[in-house]
C-alpha cells in the first residue's frame, strides 16, 4: 500500500528537517535537482514502507535504494542514506509495534551528532563511501541491540534538553 497523503506530508517535513536538501543541492546544482532527488526518495520510501508493512523489508531493500540515489545522483553514501534511513526510522515507529521483528534491519541515521557520538566528528556525509558506512552501521550495532536505538539516544536526550518527555 502507497503512504498516504498524510504519511508523505509528515515525511516530508521530517525530509526537509534534516537538512539533507542542503547537503545534496551543493552537489545538485543542475536545474531541479533537488525536486528531483525528493521524488525519486519518495519513490524509493513508499517501496520500502510498503516492505516493511507486510513484513518482507531487508537490509539489502534499504543498502540497493541508498546505492541507487549515489548511482543516480552521484552524491555520496552518507548523503543517500541520511533521508532513507530518517524516514524509515520514523515510518517504523508510527506504524509498528515496539518490538516488532523489522527493527532490527533498519539502520541507525548516520549525521554529525552521531558521527561525535561515535567519535568521529571530523567525517562530513560527503565523504562517507558504502564501506565507511558499514563500518559505521557495525560500530553502532556493536553497542545497541538494534542500530536505531543508538539514534533514539539522541531523540530522548534532546527531548529531555527541551523539557519535552
Amino acid at each position: 500500500m502507497p503512504l498516504t497523503i498524510h504519511q508523505k506530508s509528515v515525511y516530508l517535513i521530517i525530509f526537509n528537517a534534516t537538512m539533507i536538501s542542503r547537503s545534496v543541492g551543493k552537489t545538485l546544482r543542475a536545474k531541479n535537482g533537488v525536486r528531483r532527488f525528493k521524488i525519486d526518495v519518495f519513490k524509493k520510501l513508499n517501496r520500502l514502507t510498503d516492505l516493511m508493512n507486510t513484513g518482507k523489508l531487508t537490509e539489502d531493500d534499504i543498502l540497493g535504494s541508498i546505492k541507487a540515489l549515489c548511482d543516480e545522483f552521484r552524491i555520496s553514501f552518507g548523503q543517500a542514506q541520511k533521508p532513507i534511513n530518517v524516514i524509515l526510522k520514523y515510518h517504523f515507529y508510527l506504524t509498528r509495534r515496539k518490538d516488532h521483528k523489522t527493527k532490527k534491519v533498519l539502520h541507525c541515521p548516520i549525521d554529525s551528532v552521531v558521527l561525535k557520538e561515535l567519535k568521529k566528528s571530523g567525517i562530513p556525509l560527503t565523504k562517507i563511501d558504502e564501506e565507511k558506512y558499514q563500518e559505521l552501521q557495525n560500530e553502532i550495532e556493536k553497542q545497541f541491540s538494534t542500530k536505531i536505538e543508538f539514534d533514539n539516544k539522541w531523540d530522548k536526550q534532546h527531548l529531555e534538553k527541551w523539557g519535552l518527555t
